[in-house]
């Protein structure tokens, strides 16, 4: 087993925003304060440099340690007030690497190269580690401050696993309770309760308001597993759905609803039973060829739903033009779902309501059909998810609706 936890993801100046939109709109008052926080706010923490930093990613680093210094001030509250025990700071604090660097070495890594594009939790060193060169600076460019936030708050709740557990030497002893897939849903979800914390406004540092959650999950769904891994493989993260509902988890129980979780709790997309991995690009001859082959599959679904779930026009829906350009990049499921949207708009009346349907109607297919058909494959129900993710006017509630719907069913939905 790998000592190593990773976040798997590959200048922008302190505070700025990613001009490029990835999901999600970058709001102006997205923002890492690193100096004049205020009476009380905690300083910022040191940072150790292997390789000589550049001024861009000195700038960058400070961004990080403000991010942290509010992980500090989160977890000094939490550790005592939720589990009875005292926060002690990480032994080997956190190591900033040029992975572009010739030569270096620090906790859990040997040369540069090994860090490249990543951030570790090191357990032999109690340190965080990470790329200077190869991640932050992409964190910062392609999801702003509230990708950079949650990514780091991923890589604290491992910190925070060996000091509440699972610790390494429990999950060495007994791989099959303690699962990757566990660890890094436990991580999630954690990186969920502290993302609530900041856009409750309670963070001194970080400035996310809730309008920014979608942004901030981002480089996590992003860098999901391959459908190919399996659910028990020693290195799972899961699927973006999967990522998605530990976050949830942790957003809206708290951290120890995360420290709770367990293995025979997870439900995971990833290796599900009744699905085929392909390299097949398409199954359908064009886009109105999957929406049609969607019509007859959603309209099962809805007959099956109670006479207050209304469907009038079923033949006749179509989805937004909008919808189909946020589907495309992802597959013919994600336009299916896009037309699964607009009836459950047809039928709730709200957003939030459409995207619960879509993911109930999902879960209704997804593993339950023959090969080759919609629901078939492992991808499809992070396309859904992907598709709703690209709306420019995506939301977490939306989000969470869908993850609800697909978890839960139509009786979440209304």
């Amino acid at each position: 087993m790998a000592l190593l936890c990773t976040l798997l993801i590959v200048g922008i100046a302190v505070a700025a925003l990613a001009t490029e939109q990835v999901t999600g709109s970058p709001l102006p008052v997205e923002t890492i304060v690193v100096s004049g926080g205020g009476a009380g706010t905690a300083a910022l923490p040191t940072i150790r440099h292997v390789g000589a930093p550049s001024a861009m990613s000195t700038h960058d680093d400070e961004a990080v340690a403000g991010v942290l210094a509010d992980l500090d001030t989160f977890w000094a509250a939490a550790l005592p007030g939720e589990f009875d025990r005292p926060f002690v700071p990480l032994a080997g604090g956190y190591v900033s690497i040029d992975s572009t660097a010739a030569t270096g070495t620090s906790y859990c890594i040997s040369s540069p190269d090994q860090i490249a594009g990543n951030a570790y939790y090191c357990p032999t060193g109690d340190a965080i580690v990470y790329d200077s060169a190869g991640l932050v600076p992409v964190l910062l460019g392609h999801y702003g401050v509230a990708g950079l936030t949650a990514a780091f708050a991923h890589e604290f709740g491992h910190a925070i696993q060996a000091r509440i557990g699972p610790t390494p030497a429990e999950r060495s002893a007994q791989p099959e309770r303690y699962p990757s897939i566990l660890i890094e849903a436990q991580g999630d979800c954690f990186s969920g309760a502290f993302l609530a914390w900041t856009a409750a406004g309670k963070s001194a540092h970080v400035r996310l308001p809730a309008s920014s959650m979608v942004r901030a999950v981002a480089p996590l769904l992003d860098f999901s597993d391959p459908v190919s891994v399996k659910a028990d493989d020693s290195t799972a993260h899961g699927l973006s759905l999967d990522r998605l509902t530990a976050v949830l988890r942790g957003y809206r129980g708290g951290v120890t609803a995360c420290h709770a979780l367990t293995a025979t709790d997870l439900r995971p997309t990833l290796g599900r039973p009744g699905l085929v991995t392909t390299t097949q690009p398409d199954r359908f001859a064009s886009v109105d060829a999957a929406i049609g082959a969607a019509r007859p599959s959603i309209g099962r679904f809805t007959a099956t739903l109670p006479t207050t779930a209304t469907v009038t026009g079923l033949a006749s829906a179509a989805p937004s033009a909008g919808d189909l350009r946020a589907a495309a990049p992802y597959g013919q499921f994600a336009d299916a779902a896009a037309l699964a949207f607009a009836v459950g708009r047809s039928i709730t009346g709200s957003s939030a309501g459409a995207a619960c349907f879509t993911g109930a109607w999902t879960a209704s297919v997804f593993g339950r059909t023959t090969a080759g058909q919609l629901g078939s494959w492992a991808g499809d129900a992070d396309e859904a998810l992907s598709m709703l993710r690209a709306r420019p006017d995506a939301t977490l509630p939306e989000l969470a609706a869908y993850a609800d719907g697909f978890t839960t069913g139509w009786s979440t939905c209304h």
